[in-house]
Protein backbone atom coordinates (compact mmCIF):
# COMPACT_ATOMS: atom_id res chain seq x y z
CA UNK A 1 0.00 0.00 0.00
CA UNK A 2 1.40 3.37 -0.96
CA UNK A 3 1.86 6.15 1.57
CA UNK A 4 -0.98 8.20 0.01
CA UNK A 5 -3.34 5.21 0.20
CA UNK A 6 -2.39 4.62 3.83
CA UNK A 7 -3.14 8.27 4.67
CA UNK A 8 -6.51 8.04 2.90
CA UNK A 9 -7.47 4.89 4.84
CA UNK A 10 -6.44 6.45 8.16
CA UNK A 11 -8.43 9.63 7.37
CA UNK A 12 -11.49 7.55 6.41
CA UNK A 13 -11.32 5.52 9.66
CA UNK A 14 -10.99 8.71 11.70
CA UNK A 15 -13.98 10.22 9.86
CA UNK A 16 -16.03 7.08 10.56
CA UNK A 17 -15.13 7.25 14.26
CA UNK A 18 -16.12 10.92 14.46
CA UNK A 19 -19.46 10.14 12.80
CA UNK A 20 -19.95 7.18 15.16
CA UNK A 21 -19.30 9.38 18.19
CA UNK A 22 -21.56 12.22 17.01
CA UNK A 23 -24.40 10.08 15.64
CA UNK A 24 -26.22 9.48 18.95
CA UNK A 25 -26.37 13.23 19.56
CA UNK A 26 -27.57 14.30 16.11
CA UNK A 27 -29.84 11.37 15.18
CA UNK A 28 -33.58 11.87 15.38
CA UNK A 29 -35.38 10.17 18.26
CA UNK A 30 -38.48 9.73 16.08
CA UNK A 31 -38.49 6.46 14.15
CA UNK A 32 -38.61 6.57 10.36
CA UNK A 33 -41.05 4.57 8.23
CA UNK A 34 -38.96 1.40 8.23
CA UNK A 35 -38.52 1.36 12.01
CA UNK A 36 -42.20 2.13 12.57
CA UNK A 37 -43.22 -0.74 10.26
CA UNK A 38 -40.82 -3.08 12.04
CA UNK A 39 -42.24 -2.09 15.43
CA UNK A 40 -45.76 -2.81 14.20
CA UNK A 41 -44.73 -6.25 12.92
CA UNK A 42 -42.70 -7.19 15.98
CA UNK A 43 -45.55 -6.33 18.35
CA UNK A 44 -47.29 -9.39 16.93
CA UNK A 45 -46.23 -12.38 19.12
CA UNK A 46 -46.15 -14.67 16.07
CA UNK A 47 -43.37 -12.60 14.50
CA UNK A 48 -41.09 -12.23 17.53
CA UNK A 49 -37.43 -12.87 16.63
CA UNK A 50 -35.94 -16.17 17.75
CA UNK A 51 -32.67 -14.50 18.76
CA UNK A 52 -32.24 -10.92 19.92
CA UNK A 53 -29.44 -8.86 18.42
CA UNK A 54 -26.48 -8.23 20.75
CA UNK A 55 -26.71 -4.45 20.26
CA UNK A 56 -30.30 -3.94 19.15
CA UNK A 57 -31.18 -0.34 18.50
CA UNK A 58 -27.48 0.46 18.04
CA UNK A 59 -27.02 0.61 21.79
CA UNK A 60 -25.70 -1.30 24.77
CA UNK A 61 -28.44 -1.54 27.37
CA UNK A 62 -27.96 0.44 30.56
CA UNK A 63 -25.28 2.84 29.34
CA UNK A 64 -27.46 5.53 27.73
CA UNK A 65 -25.65 7.72 25.18
CA UNK A 66 -22.31 6.12 26.07
CA UNK A 67 -23.78 2.72 25.16
CA UNK A 68 -24.77 4.07 21.76
CA UNK A 69 -21.30 5.50 21.16
CA UNK A 70 -19.60 2.24 22.21
CA UNK A 71 -21.98 0.22 20.01
CA UNK A 72 -21.23 2.46 17.01
CA UNK A 73 -17.46 2.22 17.51
CA UNK A 74 -17.63 -1.57 17.95
CA UNK A 75 -19.72 -1.81 14.78
CA UNK A 76 -17.25 0.33 12.83
CA UNK A 77 -14.25 -1.66 14.08
CA UNK A 78 -16.00 -4.99 13.49
CA UNK A 79 -16.86 -4.02 9.93
CA UNK A 80 -13.30 -2.83 9.35
CA UNK A 81 -11.84 -6.12 10.63
CA UNK A 82 -14.22 -8.20 8.49
CA UNK A 83 -13.42 -6.11 5.40
CA UNK A 84 -9.66 -6.43 6.05
CA UNK A 85 -9.89 -10.21 6.46
CA UNK A 86 -11.97 -10.48 3.28
CA UNK A 87 -9.46 -8.30 1.38
CA UNK A 88 -6.58 -10.49 2.55
CA UNK A 89 -8.43 -13.62 1.43
CA UNK A 90 -9.13 -12.34 -2.08
CA UNK A 91 -5.82 -10.51 -2.58
CA UNK A 92 -3.86 -11.81 -5.52
CA UNK A 93 -0.49 -13.18 -4.53
CA UNK A 94 1.09 -12.30 -7.87
CA UNK A 95 -0.71 -9.32 -9.34
CA UNK A 96 -0.37 -8.94 -13.14
CA UNK A 97 1.74 -5.79 -12.76
CA UNK A 98 4.26 -7.57 -10.56
CA UNK A 99 4.40 -10.54 -12.92
CA UNK A 100 5.09 -8.28 -15.90
CA UNK A 101 7.85 -6.49 -14.00
CA UNK A 102 9.44 -9.79 -13.01
CA UNK A 103 9.31 -11.02 -16.60
CA UNK A 104 10.93 -7.79 -17.80
CA UNK A 105 13.70 -8.07 -15.21
CA UNK A 106 14.32 -11.73 -16.05
CA UNK A 107 14.58 -10.93 -19.76
CA UNK A 108 16.91 -8.03 -19.04
CA UNK A 109 19.33 -10.31 -17.12
CA UNK A 110 19.43 -12.80 -19.99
Amino acid sequence: MSNNDRKLVIAAVILCMVIGILAPFIASSYPDGLEKSAEQLISNPNTEPAVNAPMSGYSITGLGKLGKIVAMILGILGTLVIAYIFAMLIKRRNPPEASEELDFLRRKKL
